[in-house]
């Protein structure tokens, strides 16, 4: 596969499953702020953290702002219409392994996302832009054959997972906050519902914690994400004569990912909780470091 291709399928995943992110963390945060007395201000600067942006003016802490900034704002590749727009241009270039299902789904949901839209009517913007985004992952599984192209895509998907989960972690402040805080934080991350049918519902603050990172079954859930990333990366080095075995290898990437699986899969809970906020920055650190490190295995173009 020419790497100019495989980087393409690799950043189709990573987009569109942004998209898929940001537009659940919005609409439920964004919801639970018109319900609720909270300080629009204070609640605007909160998510706002979610994505990285601090220290914005006065005038940027408004839901309308926000809506502009991070879902209909085409030129920010970590806006909902932004992501999409990445993911089809980056599509376009690689149509040859593209189904013509997967292609048009792609180009009808990205095409489909309004550029204004008011506070009002962006729950509906919202769902349409998860329902697609559910219809194009269903595509790539169902209707794509498991070649290096898939198994680009998916990885990353699974790394972008682990981006955003840590991103949303990074800036609660669960310790110290109400049984409320901890339901918002699990319905943001789409495993409220999942995480009641494994604790009983039980809401608790280090148990939703070790849920979202921890847990191997939940398919959001760190830990699971950084295993499926193992299992693709192992596949793609096999492909490629880079595999050694299933416990060694000379791949930068998997050597990466293996580790921090190590690490949540055996550390203590309470060891994680001394310093969440760290313990989030390292995994984000490690996406952007098994990025880079899958540029110069696969997709420099020198190795065409």
């Amino acid at each position: 596969m020419l790497s100019r291709i495989a980087d393409s399928m690799f950043w189709i995943g990573r987009y569109v499953e942004r998209a898929d992110q940001t537009g659940r963390i919005l609409d439920v945060n964004l919801q639970t702020l018109t319900e609720s007395p909270d300080d629009e201000r204070l609640a605007c600067r909160r998510l706002y953290r979610i994505f990285g942006l601090e220290n914005l003016p006065e005038t940027e802490l408004t839901v309308q702002r926000v809506i502009e900034r991070l879902v209909t704002d085409r030129t920010n590749p970590s806006s909902v219409a932004g992501a999409l727009q990445a993911a089809r241009e980056n599509a376009l270039s690689s149509r040859e392994v593209l189904t013509t299902e997967v292609w048009e789904s792609l180009n009808i949901t990205t095409l489909g996302m309004p550029s204004t839209v008011q506070a009002s009517r962006v729950h509906s913007m919202f769902q349409f832009a998860k329902d697609r985004c559910a219809v194009l992952n269903g595509l790539v599984d169902g209707a794509m054959t498991r070649d290096e192209a898939w198994l680009f895509l998916r990885v990353g998907q699974q790394l972008e997972r682990v981006d955003m989960i840590s991103r949303i972690l990074q800036a609660q402040h669960l310790r110290h906050g109400s049984d409320s805080d901890t339901v918002l934080l699990l319905r943001t991350c789409s495993a409220h519902e999942a995480y009641i049918r494994s604790y009983r519902g039980q809401v608790n603050a280090s148990d939703a914690i070790e849920f979202l990172l921890m847990d191997s079954l939940f398919p959001r859930s760190a830990a699971h994400c950084l295993a499926q990333c193992d299992d693709l990366l192992y596949s793609l080095a096999k492909l490629h004569g880079h595999a050694v075995d299933r416990m060694g290898t000379e791949d930068l990437a998997r050597r990466m990912v293996g580790r921090a699986t190590a690490s949540l899969r055996y550390r203590s809970l309470d060891e994680v909780l001394e310093d969440v906020e760290n313990e989030m920055e390292q995994l984000q650190v490690l996406t952007g470091a098994v990025t880079r490190a899958l540029g110069s295995t696969y997709f420099q173009p020198a190795a065409d």
